[in-house]
C-alpha cells in the first residue's frame, strides 16, 4: 500500500510502498478514502526535519540532556549510532482520515466490516491506504456526511474541545484569534451554539470565510480590534476569547487580555507563547485555560489503547464522543467544511501538498485533502533482494518485531553473521519492517506472522516483539518447524514458560532466549578466572537501571510483565552461568518510601544456586542515569574479579592483578547471534539448555513472590 513517510534526519518526504498493517486487538483496520493534511502539526514536522542537528537539539533540550547522559554512560560512538538510527526512522505523517472498515480487531464491539468511520491520532490515522486505529479514536460517519468531510474529524474535535473548555453559553460573545482551519471550525461551532462571534486574523480572505461561516464581525489584526469588540458587545468586552493561532510572538495572549471583559475566560488551543501579561489578567481577574487536543482520554493509554471508557455521568464529553458530536454537526449542516477545502491531491501527488505547506509552492491554502484509489493492497512487499540459491551452511532467518532494540542491536548482530541470510522481517504496522528491511538487506517486509511461520524457505525465526507476545509466537514458530531465538523474557507468567517448554521439547528444535550477557567476551574471561574452583562463589551485581515512564508498556504487567520479569532475568542468567548451576532458592525485598509506595523499581534479591554459590542483585531505577549501569563483583577460591559495565574486567589471584578491556561496550549480542546461527547450521544443541532458560525465567517470578510475601521461595 502507499503511505506518506518523513525523515527527521534528512527532511525527505516519500510516498512509499509499505505492507498493509495487521489487524490489532482493540483496533479497526480501515481502508482510507480521504485524509486531511495538517497545516499545523505536519508543517512543524517538516520544519524540524529541515533544521540542522543543532536546530533539532534546540527544539528538544530534554532529549539533549538524555543524550549527554548516554554519552557519559555508553560512550560517544554508541550514542551517535543510536541517535542517527532514531533520526533515520521514517515517521508516518497524518492524523485525520476517513474510510471504511475492513476488519474488526478482537475485543471491539459496535463496528462491522463495510461501515464508514472517521479516525484520529498521530501515527495512527495516517496518510496511508489502510490504517489500524484503536476504536476509541474512531467514530461512525453519518449518512449525509461524505468521507472527505469526515476526514476533518480531528481538527473538528480540537475546535469543539476548545469551545467546551471555554464554557460559553447561548448569547455570549466570543472572540476567535487565528482563523486557520481550527479557527474557522471554532467560529462555526460557536455560531451553532448560539454565540456572537468576532474573528481576528492577519489575512482578509480568512475574515471573509469566517463571516460566511457565521461570524457577526471579523477584523484584521492590523485594524481597530478594540473598536470592533466594543461595537459587538456594547463596550463590555468579550465573554470569552479562544486563541486558535499558531504564532511565535506573544501578541495573541496580549490581545486576549486587552479585549476580554472582567472575569472572562481565555482559552489557548493553538501553539503560541504564553508570557502572560500580569496587569490585564490580574486587573480583570481573567481565567486562563488550556484546551488539550481532542478532549478527555487523549494521551491516556488506558483509554486510547486499552479501550477503557470514562463514565458519561462523570466525563460527558470524551474525545470519542467529541468525534461523534462534530460529525453530527456536519450531518445537520450546522458545520460545513466544504468551503474550507482549498486543494485536493491523490496520494501519489502528496509531495505537492507538502510543497504548499513548506512555501515552495506559493499560493494560499487552507484545507488540503488527500484522496486514495480503490485497489488491492498486500501484507508483504518485496524489497528487491533475491533469495534464489542457498549457500552451504546458510541459515535463512525471519524476524518478527522491528522496534528500537531490534533495529539498533538485534538485527545488526544477526546481519553480521556470514552464515545468516535475512529473508523476511515482520512488524505490526509495516513501516519499521520496510525501513529495517531496506537498511539490512532483507528480501521482504511484511505484517503477516502466520505467513512467515508457513514459509518453508525459513530455517529460524527471531522474535523481538512486546513481551506478552513472546510465548505464543515462540510456540507457533516451533509448531511450524522453525528454530527460535526469542528476546527475553521467555514468557510473562509461569504458565507461558511451561507452554514454551513443552512445545520446545515436542518440536526437537532449538530455542534460545536472548540472555546475551553470558556471551560477552569479558563474561567469558571472568568465568575462566574461576573455572578451576572447588568451592562456591559469592557474587554481587549492582544495576543502575534508570527510570521507565509510568505509561510505558514495559511497566504494564499484562504487556511487559514488569521490570523484574522483563530485565532482571538478564542478571539472574549471568549469575547462573558463572555458578554453573540453576537458582534453587530466592529471597527478595523491595524498597518503599515513607508513604509505603514503591518507586519504579528498587529491590535487592539474593539467590542461592545449586552448587552452593550465592548471588545478590541490587537493582534500582533511582540512581544517576549518567553513571555506568552495571557492576559485578565475584569472589571465591582465593580470587576476585570485578566486571565494570562490560567495558573493563579486573581480576586478582595470589596477589597478582590482571586487566582486560573490550573494544567499546560488548554485552554479547553479536556472539549470541553467531552461536545461535551456528547451532542451527551445524545441528548442534542450543547454546543455553532449555532447563537453564526455564530455571532463570521461573526465578524472576520467585523474586516477585518473595517481595510480596516476605518469605523465601524454593524453586
Amino acid at each position: 500500500m502507499k503511505q506518506v513517510l518523513h525523515s527527521y534526519r534528512t527532511g525527505e518526504l516519500t510516498v512509499a510502498e509499505v505492507p498493509m498493517p495487521a489487524t490489532e486487538p482493540g483496533a479497526l483496520l480501515v481502508r482510507t478514502s480521504a485524509s486531511l493534511v495538517s497545516a499545523g502539526t505536519e508543517k512543524m514536522a517538516l520544519d524540524l526535519g529541515k533544521r540542522s542537528l543543532v536546530g533539532k537539539a534546540q527544539d528538544r533540550p530534554d532529549l539533549v540532556r538524555k543524550t549527554l547522559d548516554k554519552v557519559q554512560r555508553d560512550g560517544l560512538l554508541a550514542t551517535a549510532r543510536t541517535v542517527v538510527a532514531r533520526l533515520d526512522e521514517p515517521v508516518p505523517l497524518g492524523y485525520s482520515c476517513a474510510g471504511s472498515v475492513l476488519k474488526v480487531g478482537s475485543g471491539v464491539t459496535g463496528y462491522q466490516p463495510g461501515e464508514r468511520v472517521a479516525c484520529a491520532g498521530a501515527k495512527l490515522a495516517n496518510h496511508a491506504e489502510v490504517n489500524a486505529v484503536p476504536f476509541r479514536l474512531c467514530a461512525k460517519v453519518p449518512a449525509a456526511v461524505t468521507d472527505e468531510e469526515a476526514a476533518f474529524v480531528t481538527v473538528g474535535a480540537i475546535a469543539l474541545q476548545g469551545v467546551r473548555t471555554a464554557g460559553v453559553g447561548l448569547g455570549e460573545s466570543v472572540a476567535v484569534i487565528g482563523l486557520g482551519l481550527i479557527g474557522q471550525l471554532t467560529v462555526q461551532i460557536l455560531r451553532a451554539a448560539g454565540c456572537k462571534v468576532l474573528g481576528v486574523d492577519l489575512e482578509e480572505t480568512k475574515l471573509e470565510l469566517a463571516r460566511a461561516g457565521g461570524a457577526q464581525a471579523a477584523v484584521l489584526r492590523s485594524g481597530d480590534v478594540t473598536q470592533a469588540v466594543a461595537a459587538l458587545t456594547g463596550g463590555r468586552g468579550m465573554d470569552a476569547v479562544i486563541i486558535c493561532a499558531a504564532a511565535s510572538s506573544n501578541d495573541p495572549i496580549e490581545l486576549a487580555g486587552e479585549i476580554a471583559r472582567d472575569r472572562a475566560r481565555v482559552v489557548v488551543v493553538g501553539a503560541v507563547p504564553m508570557d502572560v501579561p500580569r496587569r490585564p489578567f490580574y486587573d480583570k481577574e481573567l481565567s486562563l485555560l488550556l484546551s488539550r487536543s481532542y478532549g478527555p482520554g487523549r494521551y491516556d493509554p488506558a483509554y486510547e489503547e486499552q479501550g477503557r471508557d470514562y463514565p458519561a455521568a462523570y466525563v460527558r464529553w470524551t474525545e470519542e464522543r467529541n468525534f461523534g458530536a462534530f460529525l453530527e454537526l456536519c450531518n445537520d449542516r450546522r458545520v460545513d467544511v466544504r468551503p474550507l477545502i482549498s486543494h485536493r491531491f491523490p496520494i501519489d501527488r502528496a509531495g505537492e501538498a507538502y510543497r504548499l505547506l513548506s512555501g515552495e509552492r506559493e499560493e494560499p491554502y487552507l484545507g488540503i485533502v488527500l484522496t486514495y484509489p480503490e485497489r488491492e493492497v498486500a501484507r508483504t512487499v518485496s524489497l528487491g533482494k533475491a533469495t534464489e540459491g542457498r549457500a552451504l551452511g546458510e541459515v535463512r532467518l525471519g524476524f518478527v518485531g522491528a522496534g528500537a532494540f531490534a533495529g539498533s542491536v538485534l538485527v545488526p548482530a544477526f546481519a553480521r553473521s556470514k552464515r545468516a541470510r535475512l529473508k523476511t522481517i515482520v512488524s505490526a504496522r509495516g513501516i519499521s519492517a520496510r525501513h529495517l528491511g531496506l537498511r539490512f538487506g532483507f528480501s521482504d517486509a511484511s505484517t503477516d506472522f502466520v505467513d512467515l511461520c508457513a514459509d518453508e524457505a525459513l530455517d529460524a525465526v527471531v522474535i523481538a516483539t512486546r513481551h506478552n507476545l513472546h510465548a505464543a509466537q515462540t510456540v507457533a514458530a516451533l509448531e511450524a518447524g522453525k528454530h527460535v531465538f526469542v528476546e527475553k523474557p521467555m514468557g510473562i507468567s509461569r504458565a507461558e514458560v511451561e507452554v514454551v517448554r513443552k512445545a520446545a521439547a515436542r518440536s526437537g528444535r532449538i530455542v534460545l532466549v536472548g540472555f546475551n550477557r553470558r556471551f560477552a567476551s569479558l563474561s567469558r574471561r571472568l568465568a575462566q578466572h574461576f573455572e578451576e574452583r572447588a568451592s562456591p562463589l559469592a557474587m554481587t551485581y549492582r544495576v543502575n537501571a534508570g527510570r521507565v515512564a509510568p505509561e510505558s508498556w514495559i511497566r504494564d504487567p499484562a504487556v511487559g510483565g514488569g521490570r523484574i520479569v522483563g530485565e532482571v532475568c538478564h542478571f539472574v542468567d549471568l549469575l547462573s552461568f558463572l555458578a554453573g548451576a540453576p537458582p534453587v532458592r530466592v529471597q527478595a525485598v523491595g524498597a518503599t518510601d515513607s508513604a509505603g509506595s514503591s518507586p519504579d523499581a528498587q529491590l535487592i534479591a539474593t539467590l542461592t544456586f545449586g552448587d552452593g554459590s550465592v548471588g545478590t542483585i541490587v537493582y534500582s531505577s533511582e540512581g544517576d542515569p549518567a553513571f555506568p549501569k552495571e557492576r559485578l563483583e565475584v569472589l571465591g577460591q582465593g580470587r576476585i574479579a570485578v566486571l565494570d559495565d562490560f567495558r573493563t574486567l579486573e581480576m586478582s589471584a595470589n596477589g597478582r592483578r590482571t586487566y582486560a578491556r573490550s573494544v567499546g561496550q560488548d554485552k554479547g549480542h553479536r556472539a549470541e547471534a553467531e552461536q545461535f546461527v551456528g547451532a542451527v547450521a551445524d545441528g548442534k544443541p542450543s547454546p543455553i539448555s532449555l532447563e537453564s532458560l526455564c530455571a532463570t525465567s521461573l526465578a524472576t517470578f520467585a523474586i516477585e513472590d518473595a517481595m510480596r510475601s516476605g518469605e523465601t521461595q524454593v524453586l
